[in-house]
């Protein structure tokens, strides 16, 4: 009953939070009004950035040394939870923005981006990728610059055997055995849930969450608080990425925790960046964009992000190449995710209470 306890609190806890965009949205996006975009793509000394508070440290002293060396600019940077509360607080300052550019949301807000008009296009001057899916927005509304691959995680000191498919991981013996994170609050958490309603289907997602239920010890709202939970050895699996064991192989010298990828396929989650609409520092803000996409900022992608780089130029670390790194990317579309996620939401909440 313990996890079934903890579950409930956290969920009822979670509502405001969650359903707080829901009822602002149902009002209408405002019509505001900017001044265009030539006008505000002009010399300023200032650049603010919004992103979420698991952006690396050596990518946020990159950004600022950059700026204030090239351009004697100051950047403000304010990381703002996850990726649900990034959203959050991007859309409420809508009519009168702070931000220049948002870095963390995933690809599948970007239905939500076109329709609440957060953002404007802009295409990087030189940009590369190495995988032609990542160009998610046709006009540039969103910029790729990292992706991956959710899964769960193991530490194999606590689990010898794993878990060696979706099926198997209903068994008993994995009871209390597993840190969720919440699909509302943290994009590891959403394309999760994203990825058994894409192996279910729509009308089986729910019975397997009845079924797998008593195997989740807690579910948190972010992934620093669930995998910081998982390292202490509260529980033996964790939802996260795919490359995440590639952090303690390469700085603890330890096979200890690996990736568990059931029939080599994974949801593939490309993580954007955007110019916020009405932006007041456009230029800097696009210098940025372009900034984030070139091989000197995606070569720090791997070991500070612990995920892929868009830029094939960029050499994987061999701590990489040591783990799964031919997995198959399962995507849903976006215009069915927006469509559906509340549902969807609603629908996995009612499964774990």
């Amino acid at each position: 009953m313990r996890q079934h306890t903890h579950i409930r609190a956290w969920l009822a806890a979670a509502m405001i939070l969650l359903f707080l965009p829901s009822a602002v949205w149902s009002r209408g996006v405002a019509e505001q009004d900017f001044p265009p975009v030539e006008d505000r793509r002009v010399e300023t000394d200032e650049l603010v950035i919004y992103t979420y508070d698991s952006l690396g440290g050596t990518l946020r002293r990159l950004i600022e040394s950059h700026f204030a060396e090239t351009y004697g600019v100051t950047v403000t940077m304010e990381r703002i939870g996850d990726t649900g509360t990034l959203y959050t607080q991007t859309f409420l300052e809508r009519d009168d923005p702070r931000a220049d550019v948002v870095i963390g949301l995933d690809e599948s807000f970007l239905p939500r981006i076109r329709r609440d008009r957060l953002f404007e296009p802009f295409e990087p001057s030189a940009i590369e990728l190495v995988r032609p899916e990542l160009a998610v927005a046709e006009d540039w509304l969103v910029t790729p610059f990292d992706f991956g691959f959710i899964t769960l995680n193991y530490n194999a000191e606590l689990l010898p055997e794993p878990p060696s498919s979706w099926d198997d991981l209903l068994d008993e013996r994995f009871r209390n055995s597993i840190i969720m994170l919440h699909p509302g609050t943290s994009s590891p958490g959403r394309n999760f849930l994203l990825a058994t309603i894409a192996e279910f289907g729509e009308d089986g997602f729910v019975e397997f969450w009845e079924t797998l239920a008593p195997n989740i010890l807690t579910v948190t709202s972010g992934w620093s608080e669930g995998y910081g939970l998982y390292t202490q050895g509260e529980a033996p699996m964790v939802v996260s990425y795919e490359t995440s064991p590639a952090f303690h192989r390469a700085f603890e010298d330890t096979d200890q925790f690996r990736s568990i990828i059931f029939d080599n396929r994974a949801y593939m989650q490309i993580e954007v960046a955007g110019i916020v609409r009405g932006a007041r520092n456009r230029l800097n803000a696009e210098r940025l964009i372009d900034f984030i996409v070139s091989e000197e900022f995606q070569s720090e992608i791997p070991f500070t992000q612990f995920m892929y780089p868009i830029h094939p130029a960029v050499e994987l670390p061999q701590a990489f190449l040591d783990g799964n790194v031919d997995v198959e990317g399962v995507r849903l579309d976006n215009d069915l995710i927006e469509a559906n996620f509340t549902t969807w939401l609603e629908a996995w909440e009612d499964a774990l209470r």
